[in-house]
């Protein structure tokens, strides 16, 4: 005869994913066309040329690592959040990852800036083609949940010009 038992629920230990996933370092690049790039320190080193589509280039770089998360800021004052874990490993010699098929953005719908975080400490500094600015706390950008995409992130008063993170009080 078979045996079973039984298991209960106070007795499993929750699956926490921030511990399967490894902190290491990485470098991400985003080209001006939303190619994403995710590349670790050791192949970098071995080849530093970035490939882009003719008529593309860089657009935006930073380091981070593996669990840090990214906020992609559209055109329609949308942003789209992840992981960089849920982005595969790459090499500088691969076009990389097309955000808007890679997220599901909407038709007509482009990247404009992205937002790298460990903690939601900080600022985002906003400023509009009108010449207006507003400056919101990165922690309202938080969820509890693993929602993907945000919608209303900024105002839709104005295009934007430039986004930028603010770590620190700073004169600009």
């Amino acid at each position: 005869p078979r045996r079973t038992s039984i298991v209960y629920g106070h007795e499993i230990e929750p699956f926490d994913e921030e511990e399967s996933v490894e902190e290491s370092p990485v470098h991400v690049f985003l080209s001006r066309e939303g190619y994403f790039k995710k590349i670790t320190p050791q192949s970098l080193r071995m080849a530093d040329t970035q490939k882009y589509k003719e008529n593309d280039g860089l657009r935006q770089t930073a380091a981070a690592t593996n669990r840090s998360e990214v906020m992609f800021f559209t055109n329609r004052q949308q942003v789209y959040k992840c992981r960089l874990s849920d982005f595969d490993d790459t090499k500088a010699s691969v076009l990389g990852d097309y955000l808007p098929t890679k997220l599901g953005m909407d038709a007509e719908e482009t990247f404009l800036w992205a937002c790298i975080t460990a903690d939601y400490s900080g600022h985002l500094l906003f400023f509009f083609q009108n010449g207006k600015d507003a400056r919101v706390e990165l922690s309202a950008y938080q969820t509890q949940t693993r929602r993907k995409r945000l919608t209303g992130a900024y105002c839709d008063k104005s295009p934007l010009a430039a986004a930028y993170l603010l770590q620190e009080d700073m004169e600009m």
